[in-house]
Protein backbone atom coordinates (compact mmCIF):
# COMPACT_ATOMS: atom_id res chain seq x y z
CA UNK A 1 0.00 0.00 0.00
CA UNK A 2 1.54 3.32 -1.16
CA UNK A 3 1.38 6.73 0.97
CA UNK A 4 -1.36 9.30 1.11
CA UNK A 5 1.85 11.09 0.11
CA UNK A 6 3.31 13.16 -2.63
CA UNK A 7 7.13 12.10 -3.48
CA UNK A 8 8.80 15.31 -5.14
CA UNK A 9 11.89 15.65 -6.68
CA UNK A 10 13.51 18.99 -7.20
CA UNK A 11 15.14 19.45 -10.53
CA UNK A 12 15.68 22.91 -11.10
CA UNK A 13 18.94 24.12 -9.71
CA UNK A 14 21.77 26.02 -12.15
CA UNK A 15 24.44 23.03 -12.33
CA UNK A 16 26.80 25.52 -12.02
CA UNK A 17 29.03 23.50 -9.96
CA UNK A 18 28.69 20.35 -12.47
CA UNK A 19 29.05 21.43 -15.56
CA UNK A 20 27.90 19.99 -18.43
CA UNK A 21 24.89 17.04 -18.91
CA UNK A 22 22.10 17.68 -15.84
CA UNK A 23 23.22 16.22 -12.53
CA UNK A 24 20.01 14.05 -12.47
CA UNK A 25 20.57 12.10 -15.58
CA UNK A 26 24.42 11.35 -14.57
CA UNK A 27 24.97 8.00 -13.72
CA UNK A 28 26.29 6.48 -10.47
CA UNK A 29 27.16 2.85 -11.54
CA UNK A 30 24.91 1.56 -14.30
CA UNK A 31 22.01 3.43 -13.48
CA UNK A 32 21.11 7.56 -13.69
CA UNK A 33 20.34 9.26 -10.20
CA UNK A 34 16.93 10.02 -11.47
CA UNK A 35 15.96 6.61 -11.88
CA UNK A 36 17.58 5.49 -8.72
CA UNK A 37 15.03 7.95 -7.28
CA UNK A 38 12.00 7.24 -9.65
CA UNK A 39 12.07 3.95 -8.11
CA UNK A 40 11.63 4.29 -4.76
CA UNK A 41 9.41 7.38 -4.70
CA UNK A 42 7.13 5.67 -7.03
CA UNK A 43 6.73 2.58 -5.02
CA UNK A 44 6.37 4.27 -1.97
CA UNK A 45 4.03 7.31 -3.01
CA UNK A 46 0.55 7.78 -4.74
CA UNK A 47 2.24 10.34 -7.06
CA UNK A 48 5.42 11.68 -8.33
CA UNK A 49 6.05 15.26 -9.44
CA UNK A 50 9.37 16.56 -10.88
CA UNK A 51 10.15 20.52 -10.67
CA UNK A 52 12.35 20.97 -12.97
CA UNK A 53 13.42 24.10 -15.47
CA UNK A 54 13.03 22.09 -19.03
CA UNK A 55 9.97 20.24 -19.10
CA UNK A 56 10.83 18.87 -22.55
CA UNK A 57 14.05 16.99 -21.22
CA UNK A 58 12.26 15.21 -18.74
CA UNK A 59 9.37 14.02 -21.62
CA UNK A 60 8.57 9.96 -21.28
CA UNK A 61 9.11 9.95 -17.37
CA UNK A 62 5.74 8.71 -15.61
CA UNK A 63 5.57 11.42 -13.34
CA UNK A 64 3.85 14.78 -13.45
CA UNK A 65 6.58 17.59 -14.61
CA UNK A 66 6.25 21.23 -13.30
CA UNK A 67 8.10 24.42 -13.37
CA UNK A 68 8.38 27.00 -10.64
CA UNK A 69 5.22 29.15 -10.08
CA UNK A 70 7.35 32.06 -8.72
CA UNK A 71 10.76 31.56 -10.97
CA UNK A 72 13.39 32.51 -8.78
CA UNK A 73 15.10 29.64 -9.59
CA UNK A 74 15.97 28.19 -6.18
CA UNK A 75 14.99 24.95 -3.70
CA UNK A 76 12.38 27.26 -2.12
CA UNK A 77 10.94 28.25 -5.46
CA UNK A 78 10.54 24.45 -6.48
CA UNK A 79 10.01 23.32 -3.06
CA UNK A 80 6.65 25.95 -3.87
CA UNK A 81 5.84 24.64 -6.70
CA UNK A 82 6.27 20.97 -5.91
CA UNK A 83 3.79 21.43 -2.62
CA UNK A 84 1.29 23.81 -4.64
CA UNK A 85 0.49 20.70 -7.38
CA UNK A 86 0.63 18.26 -4.92
CA UNK A 87 -2.44 15.93 -5.01
CA UNK A 88 -1.77 14.88 -1.51
CA UNK A 89 -1.83 16.66 1.94
CA UNK A 90 2.00 16.17 2.58
CA UNK A 91 4.83 15.88 0.12
CA UNK A 92 8.31 14.14 0.78
CA UNK A 93 10.75 16.67 -1.09
CA UNK A 94 14.52 15.56 -1.82
CA UNK A 95 17.18 17.09 -4.45
CA UNK A 96 17.69 15.46 -7.55
CA UNK A 97 21.29 14.96 -7.10
CA UNK A 98 21.02 12.33 -4.23
CA UNK A 99 21.26 8.63 -5.44
CA UNK A 100 21.24 6.86 -2.16
CA UNK A 101 17.74 7.52 -1.31
CA UNK A 102 16.76 4.89 1.43
CA UNK A 103 13.40 3.18 1.40
CA UNK A 104 13.21 2.64 5.16
CA UNK A 105 14.33 6.19 5.77
CA UNK A 106 11.64 7.71 3.77
CA UNK A 107 9.18 5.33 5.20
CA UNK A 108 10.35 6.42 9.24
CA UNK A 109 9.85 10.17 7.84
CA UNK A 110 6.65 9.81 6.50
CA UNK A 111 5.31 7.75 9.50
CA UNK A 112 6.03 10.59 11.19
CA UNK A 113 3.70 12.81 9.85
CA UNK A 114 1.01 13.98 12.63
CA UNK A 115 -1.47 16.72 12.97
CA UNK A 116 0.05 20.27 14.05
CA UNK A 117 3.34 19.90 12.03
CA UNK A 118 4.14 21.53 8.82
CA UNK A 119 7.75 19.97 8.51
CA UNK A 120 9.11 16.52 9.52
CA UNK A 121 12.71 17.04 8.74
CA UNK A 122 15.81 14.89 9.55
CA UNK A 123 18.46 16.13 12.53
CA UNK A 124 21.99 15.38 11.51
CA UNK A 125 25.00 16.26 13.12
CA UNK A 126 25.30 18.90 10.93
CA UNK A 127 21.93 20.13 11.42
CA UNK A 128 18.18 20.18 9.97
CA UNK A 129 18.50 18.06 6.57
CA UNK A 130 15.81 20.47 4.48
CA UNK A 131 16.03 18.73 1.14
CA UNK A 132 15.73 15.06 2.49
CA UNK A 133 12.13 16.35 4.16
CA UNK A 134 8.10 15.83 4.67
CA UNK A 135 6.19 19.33 4.05
CA UNK A 136 2.36 19.98 4.58
CA UNK A 137 0.79 21.77 2.23
CA UNK A 138 -0.05 24.16 5.20
CA UNK A 139 3.70 25.58 4.12
CA UNK A 140 2.34 27.15 1.01
CA UNK A 141 1.54 30.76 2.06
CA UNK A 142 4.83 30.64 3.89
CA UNK A 143 7.00 29.92 1.62
CA UNK A 144 5.26 32.47 -0.72
CA UNK A 145 5.61 35.33 2.20
CA UNK A 146 9.88 34.32 1.87
CA UNK A 147 9.81 34.13 -1.63
CA UNK A 148 7.97 37.98 -1.78
CA UNK A 149 10.61 39.13 0.52
CA UNK A 150 13.37 37.32 -1.29
CA UNK A 151 14.36 35.08 1.28
CA UNK A 152 15.50 32.15 -0.06
CA UNK A 153 16.60 29.65 2.73
CA UNK A 154 14.22 26.92 3.54
CA UNK A 155 14.21 26.98 7.00
CA UNK A 156 13.89 30.60 7.06
CA UNK A 157 10.15 30.08 7.04
CA UNK A 158 9.74 27.05 9.57
CA UNK A 159 7.96 27.58 12.31
CA UNK A 160 10.17 26.35 15.55
CA UNK A 161 6.32 24.49 17.30
CA UNK A 162 5.06 23.36 13.88
CA UNK A 163 8.38 21.73 13.51
CA UNK A 164 8.57 17.77 14.44
CA UNK A 165 13.03 16.93 14.13
CA UNK A 166 13.44 13.24 13.20
CA UNK A 167 16.82 12.31 15.82
CA UNK A 168 19.98 11.30 14.35
CA UNK A 169 20.11 8.16 16.14
CA UNK A 170 16.60 6.78 14.52
CA UNK A 171 18.22 7.86 10.98
CA UNK A 172 21.52 6.05 11.74
CA UNK A 173 19.84 2.89 12.72
CA UNK A 174 18.16 2.77 9.35
CA UNK A 175 21.03 4.10 7.22
CA UNK A 176 24.27 4.27 9.69
CA UNK A 177 26.71 5.79 7.14
CA UNK A 178 23.58 8.71 6.46
CA UNK A 179 23.51 8.17 2.81
CA UNK A 180 20.14 9.55 1.95
CA UNK A 181 21.85 12.95 2.49
CA UNK A 182 24.78 12.31 -0.16
CA UNK A 183 24.21 14.52 -2.82
CA UNK A 184 26.33 15.12 -5.99
CA UNK A 185 26.85 18.58 -6.71
CA UNK A 186 30.70 18.49 -7.82
CA UNK A 187 32.68 16.34 -9.90
CA UNK A 188 34.76 14.95 -7.04
CA UNK A 189 31.40 14.16 -5.54
CA UNK A 190 30.16 12.49 -8.74
CA UNK A 191 33.78 10.40 -8.50
CA UNK A 192 33.06 9.44 -4.41
CA UNK A 193 29.25 8.16 -4.87
CA UNK A 194 30.57 6.12 -7.79
CA UNK A 195 33.43 4.39 -5.67
CA UNK A 196 30.41 3.63 -2.87
CA UNK A 197 28.65 2.27 -5.76
CA UNK A 198 31.61 -0.20 -6.31
CA UNK A 199 32.20 -1.08 -2.50
CA UNK A 200 28.59 -2.37 -2.75
CA UNK A 201 28.98 -4.49 -5.63
CA UNK A 202 28.79 -8.39 -4.91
Amino acid sequence: MKFDCTGVILAGGKNIRLPGKKKTFRKIGEVMILESIYKVFSTLFKEVIIVVNDPRDFAGWDMTVVTDIIPSRCALAGLHAGLFYAACPYAYVTACDTPFVKPAVIEHMVNQIEPGYEVIVPQTDDGLEALSAVYSKDCIPLIEANLEKEIFMIKKFFREKKVKKVPVDQLKALDPDMRFIFNVNTPEDLETAKRLVDRTKP
